[in-house]
């Protein structure tokens, strides 16, 4: 195994994180086609195999690779820790795409024994990474916000992945003592609040002012997105699972945490000095504005004035959808970039005519992905609120052409790789990265 000291900074192999990033795109085209084919049952009830095996592919194929895949890139860069060893990523990965394919699989066709052995293998590629973080993160000297937060979701990660094997294991034996909707409601909180938010929070306070040259954030919403995610994620699961009570508080200490981070957000894009919005930047702030969307919903489901599972698809399809799958693609259209720049142009520069990051982008279409995804998005979570099959296979169209745009203008940056060749460069600080 291929492991770094902790105290010495180096940008990992590019390909390990691009390789995360490749395989949760082709995940998002396959969701974002699967909405279309599935308009009918999305008119129903949410638990249904075909349903819950596209949910699985957006939370695990689509938002779960895209985050671990950015942490290989990010954490060297924003907490300027090498990680522990790239070859327990890449074991890791192979693990992880048997072991969602597998699930995907049995979820779609209703078979639990297979579909426990598969969530095992999830459970282990995310116990792999864990592992991989922890040892990275040892001896680090102080916590910053972004590093707290950021631990905070890891955790929230293995807590998820152990919640959804013991679901898996109660569907074949049943040993659970909660009712199993408010326990499958905990699972989805858990994963949306536990582990999302907090990675999304954590990283934008220091990616977001590098990529709109803004100041750093201070200020009270800092505390207001630590403490409301660290107290009211175990009152709304504790809530679901045994103590009703609790729900409402914390989703009013969750609620605060999106109020804090919204205003962070609002704050850099004011006071950023970089003059033009590009897609990516474009994409984030957009995603805010669903979060916002998707937070009130959620709020108004936890005070009983909205109900049922059409509203709780709505605001499924505004969280995962909206916020965290927009903010995804825009933060891959500022990654992917880089990482194909560095690995093909950075031993180069200086001594031949390199292109720049921005001519690695193809702004036609980052521009139509932008406007059929933002488009698709809305129109999903309102049809899927209205109930209405024709309308949920329009949005889910528009998202189909929108991801397939998006990932049309990430092999257009990929085939730089090919073009150029995969050249070994020297070895560049996280720092400079």
């Amino acid at each position: 195994m291929t492991a770094a000291a902790p105290g010495i900074t180096r940008a990992p192999a590019t390909m390990l994180p691009l390789s995360y990033l490749m395989a949760a795109a082709i995940a998002f085209l396959l969701a974002c086609a699967g909405a279309a084919s599935l308009a009918g049952p999305l008119t129903a009830h949410y638990y249904q195999p075909r349903v819950v095996a596209l949910a699985h592919t957006v939370t695990l194929g689509w938002i779960s690779l895209s985050i671990m895949g950015a942490s290989y890139q990010l954490i060297p860069v924003v907490l300027e820790r090498t990680m522990w060893s790239e070859r327990l990523g890449r074991w890791q990965l192979g693990m992880l795409l048997t072991g969602i394919a597998g699930m995907v699989t049995h979820f779609f066709i209703g078979r639990w024994p297979g579909l426990l052995m598969a969530a095992a293998m999830v459970a282990l590629g995310a116990g792999m990474h864990l592992v991989n973080v922890a040892m990275t993160l040892r001896g680090l000297g102080r916590f910053s916000f972004t590093a707290r937060l950021m631990t905070m979701g890891f955790a929230g990660f293995g807590l998820t992945a152990l919640f959804g094997l013991l679901l898996g294991a109660d569907r074949i034996w049943k040993f659970l003592p909660t009712a199993f909707f408010p326990t499958l409601h905990a699972h989805f909180h858990l994963a949306l609040l536990g582990w999302v938010a907090p990675m999304i929070m954590g990283v934008s306070a220091r990616a977001y002012p590098m990529f709109l040259l803004a100041p750093e954030p201070d200020g009270w919403p800092a505390p207001a997105q630590l403490w409301g995610l660290a107290l009211g994620v175990p009152a709304v699961v504790g809530g679901l699972t045994a103590w009703p009570a609790l729900v409402l508080p914390g989703a009013f200490a969750v609620s605060a945490a999106v109020v804090g981070h919204l205003t962070w957000v609002a704050r850099m894009a004011r006071d950023r000095k970089r003059p033009r919005l590009d897609w990516g930047l474009r994409f984030v702030l957009t995603g805010g504005a669903f979060l916002f969307a998707g937070a009130a919903l959620g709020l108004g489901l936890a005070l009983d004035l909205f109900s049922g599972p059409r509203v709780a698809m709505a605001y499924t399809a505004l969280a995962l959808g909206g916020w965290a799958s927009l903010t995804i693609v825009g933060m891959m259209l500022k990654i992917v970039p880089f990482l194909v720049w560095y690995r093909v142009y950075s031993s180069r520069a200086g001594r031949a005519p390199v292109p720049t990051l921005a001519q690695l982008g193809w702004p036609a279409a980052e521009g139509l992905a932008y406007g059929l995804l933002t488009c698709g998005m809305a129109g999903l979570a309102a049809a899927l609120a209205a109930g209405s099959a024709p309308l949920i296979l329009a949005a889910g169209a528009v998202l189909a052409a929108g991801s397939l745009c998006f990932c049309t203008t990430l092999a257009r940056m990929l085939w730089h790789l090919a073009a150029c060749g995969q050249r070994p460069v020297p070895t560049m600080g996280a720092h400079t990265a």
